[in-house]
């Protein structure tokens, strides 16, 4: 938050504001209750209209004053704090340990957010107002920053950010200080939560998904590639191969959910309908990645990224 900002948020500075345009609005009825104003009638319509979206305006600051006090009751901001701290201790154990833990609920949450439970005719009307509330909230967190809807993702199962559990109050408290504000370019995230978006991007119900498609852009735009930990830093148990040759093996194993059709359409399906072979040059030797369950469910589960392999020893000159 800059300077001008934060100035700007100043409660002082807030109804300072607030008193000078009540006195102009109160000028402004003197005016048209006593100034004798001549207008035609396009000239009143104009008007008019101005004055009903001043009204709006004077309803919203209303709302959003009583808004403010019910989110700066003790209660909100002790059960507040505790959840930003929460999100915090989760963000900084996936900075320092290059792991998303919580991969599951990660993923539950990201499908939610930009894919919502749409209403039904046959819905009972609690059930389509939980349905209402819950889209709402998910288009409130798609407005946050990428970086901050990461973390949301990562740190509260949708259980717990749920209309029925958490209260409005509780909810636009934790929206409102979620927002990272140091320079989210400081911000590494470990690769498989970057192999997890790209496979959420190329599968249903995601895939056809433009506000997701921009979602990823503006993430990429706001930590900038050169801060995704790649897996090659993960130390790589294969036995018999020289440390110069463990990160280009470890690649094998980055096969993002998107490119595996097309690698797939370069080789054949074994006898067993369930199981792909694909061998892959890599540097002076061949691995051969195995698949030994249905490829859509090694995609959907995450495990095209810990696959076994297999290395052959011969070079590609025998």
């Amino acid at each position: 938050m800059d300077a001008k900002t934060s100035a700007s948020c100043d409660p002082t500075v807030i109804m300072t504001h607030l008193r000078e345009l009540s006195s102009q609005a109160a000028s402004i009825v003197r005016a048209l209750k006593y100034g004798r104003v001549q207008l035609g009638h396009e000239e009143y319509k104009s008007l008019e209209a101005a004055s009903m979206d001043l009204n709006k305006t004077v309803a919203t600051v209303t709302e959003e004053v009583k808004s403010l006090g019910r989110r700066r009751k003790d209660a909100i901001v002790a059960e507040g704090q505790k959840l930003l701290s929460q999100a915090e201790n989760v963000k900084s154990d996936m900075m320092r340990t290059n792991e998303l833990k919580n991969r599951v609920i990660f993923i539950r949450n990201m499908q939610l957010f930009f894919n919502p439970p749409e209403g039904s005719k046959l819905d009972s009307p609690p059930v389509q107002k939980r349905k209402k509330l819950t889209r709402e909230r998910c288009e409130m967190i798609r407005r946050l920053p990428p970086s901050a809807a990461i973390i949301w993702a990562a740190a509260f199962p949708p259980s717990a950010w749920d209309s029925n559990i958490m209260s409005k109050s509780l909810f636009d408290y934790v929206i409102e200080f979620l927002t990272p504000e140091k320079d989210e370019k400081e911000l590494r995230y470990p690769a498989s939560l970057y192999e997890i978006l790209t496979a959420l991007a190329a599968e249903q119900p995601l895939q056809n998904s433009t506000e997701f498609e921009a979602f990823l852009a503006n993430l990429y735009n706001e930590v900038g590639s050169d801060h995704i930990t790649p897996r090659a830093e993960q130390k790589s148990h294969v036995t018999g191969v020289n440390e110069a040759a463990q990160e280009v093996i470890e690649m094998a194993f980055l096969v993002p959910g998107s490119k595996m059709d097309r690698l797939l359409e370069l080789h054949s399906l074994s006898a067993n309908r369930h199981s792909i072979i694909l061998t892959i040059p890599i540097e002076d030797r061949v691995a051969t990645v195995v698949i030994s369950i249905p490829r859509d469910d090694a995609i959907r589960f995450g495990h095209q990224f810990s696959l076994p392999v297999i290395f052959n020893s011969n070079p590609f000159s025998s």
